[in-house]
């Protein structure tokens, strides 16, 4: 599985250290900037004032645009908008994850959601617009990396027992272990997939390897069943992906999203914090 969308930014950039503030523009030259609270009714990257076009979050979107900002200071005054690779691009994404977090009630990693972020393009920044846009996207599936239209705002979405989450799965025989048709399951009935976290990668970590990721998920389901990583083998197997961002690869920021599989029998209760007790 690779969690990978489109050629923008997914990740969400919104208020951060001397780079920005959460007010529209109303730079010198062009005045535009696009609204918060809205949806669109495609994943275009489309900047441009002439053809913005945002609909009622009640009519059937694949885009919610939840934070508009201002970027300003420093990062403001630079002749070009910030680079995916920039200090001032992380900047805006560490503040975005927490707003995120607040608007959704969650964690957008652990869940079928993206996020990305739009700036001006070069032209326009040239022309006096500093705003940034934060965007959340529903995807498809845990195995289908495309955009789920919608017809109700993100809002709380990861709250509860949302079904967003990435909770159990069922996998069929011939694809359990490549995460592909993957359908989901309640974790209190039975399944033979679970998902058990996502775990990052220390600044250590120069490569992802499929070595590295896979020690680091054992780790992670070992924490999450609550019991040695050796009580795992021959009980568990666990599998790891890699948690594509465009602009985490170029921070170094590397991280996997880590599942635990029943190979030999289904399960019949989530085994979070058993200690692998026989379910």
């Amino acid at each position: 599985m690779r969690r990978l969308w489109g050629t923008t930014v997914l990740v969400a950039l919104t208020v951060g250290m001397g780079g920005c503030d959460s007010a529209p523009t109303e730079e010198a030259g062009s005045t535009f900037a696009p609204a918060a609270g809205v949806c669109h009714a495609t994943a275009s990257d489309d900047r441009s004032p002439e053809t913005y076009a945002p609909i009622p979050c009640s009519a059937k979107h694949e885009v919610e645009t939840f934070l508009v900002g201002v970027i300003r200071g420093t990062d403001g005054a630079a002749s070009a908008p910030p680079a995916a690779d920039t200090e001032a691009m992380w900047r805006l994404h560490d503040a975005c994850d927490s707003e995120a977090a607040r608007f959704l009630g969650g964690e957008w990693r652990e869940s079928r959601l993206a996020m990305r972020t739009l700036t001006p393009s070069t032209a326009r920044w040239k022309a006096g617009e500093r705003w940034y846009r934060c965007d959340l996207v529903e995807m498809l599936a845990l195995d289908r990396w495309v955009p789920n239209p919608r017809a109700n705002s993100l809002r709380a979405g990861l709250t509860g027992d949302s079904p967003l989450r990435l909770t159990c799965f069922t996998a069929p025989e011939e694809n359990a272990e490549s995460l592909v048709d993957l359908p989901p399951a309640s974790c209190t009935g039975p399944h033979s997939t679970e998902f058990a976290g996502i775990w990052a990668a220390g600044p250590e970590v120069e490569e992802l390897t499929e070595e590295v990721m896979q020690a680091g998920c054992r780790s992670t389901v070992a924490r999450y069943v609550a019991a040695p990583e050796a009580a795992l083998k021959g009980r568990l197997e666990v599998l790891a992906y890699f948690l594509e961002s465009e602009p985490e690869w170029l921070a170094g920021r590397l991280s996997a999203i880590c599942f635990l599989h029943s190979p030999n029998r289904q399960l019949s209760g989530s085994l979070e914090n058993t200690g692998l007790a026989a379910r």
